[in-house]
């Protein structure tokens, strides 16, 4: 892959435009897809799992009624092989009537998902999960575990049975190459489980 890419630049462009997630209204809004680029790009992924990392997360926090029109666009502006990586990788957020799905339920039902996600949308979880581990255990040992509390909706024991499930559902995946990556992500998974025992013993 070339060091500029119209395409990424086109997806960070479109993105700015049309998320509509938590915090969107922030300059900031687009560090998080930035940083999950970096992290597929450091594992030599192709270029339309790069695409689709940035834009899973317009697709991802969009309800239910412009969710359509949304995935419309970016089939046309990006192709069908992005939206179908970037969809793969999108957590079920909501129900079909716009309502936020409670963490647990949502978390459920896509660690269900994880077993036949395609190989490029794991990479794409992974990147995103690695990022949100890292993030999460340098604010931890910044602010301390009220930090979690104030901007997660699951707690502690949440958080770690998370992080456990999830990494032994991608270590299941005989047909998902990047092990590398599942590695990294076990490493910080632990680092993060020993921060919240910590903390967590602080209180």
């Amino acid at each position: 892959m070339h060091a500029y890419s119209d395409r990424i630049n086109h997806a960070f462009a479109f993105a700015a435009k049309h998320h509509r997630g938590p915090g969107s209204a922030s300059p900031g809004s687009l560090g998080h897809p930035a940083n999950v680029a970096v992290i597929l790009a450091r594992y030599a992924c192709d270029q339309p799992t790069l695409v689709a990392a940035i834009l899973h997360h317009v697709l991802e926090d969009a309800a239910p009624d412009r969710r359509e029109v949304l995935a419309h666009k970016v089939a046309e502006k990006f192709g069908p092989v992005v939206l179908a990586i970037a969809a793969d990788a999108s957590e079920p957020k909501y129900t079909s009537r716009g309502e936020e799905r409670p963490w647990r339920a949502c978390k459920h039902d896509f660690l269900a998902h994880l077993a036949v996600a395609e190989p490029r949308a794991l990479d794409i979880i992974a990147a995103d999960e690695i990022h949100r581990c890292g993030s999460t255990i340098a604010a931890l040992r910044r602010l301390g575990a009220e930090y979690l509390r104030a901007v997660s909706q699951a707690s502690s024991e949440e958080t770690i049975w998370w992080y456990r499930s999830m990494t032994e559902v991608l270590a299941s995946r005989p047909d998902w190459p990047q092990r590398a990556m599942l590695e990294e992500l076990r490493a910080l998974a632990a680092d993060l489980v020993r921060a919240l025992q910590e903390r967590e013993e602080e209180l």
